[in-house]
């Protein structure tokens, strides 16, 4: 894992997104976001790809979280 500054991950952004290692983004010495990878066809990459979609067809937050509430419900309860 690797630690950088604000700064040095504004600078090398690039650098650091093209790397599979996990970062921790410090300000004054105190982390304050980890940068991890997203891995392709994991859950986490459908919802992310998910959410730009309903975002950029005009969806809110509060439809997509009732969309999920539903299919939850649809799934689980059957």
């Amino acid at each position: 894992m690797k630690v950088a500054s604000v700064r040095d991950f504004k600078n090398n952004a690039t650098q650091f997104l093209n790397n599979p290692e996990e970062v921790v983004v410090t300000r004054h010495g105190k982390p304050i976001a980890l940068l991890t990878h997203v891995q392709p066809h994991s859950p986490a990459s459908t919802l992310l790809e998910l959410r730009s979609i309903l975002k950029s067809s005009g969806v809110t937050k509060k439809e997509m979280l009732q969309m999920l509430k539903d299919v939850r419900k649809e799934v689980y309860d059957r």
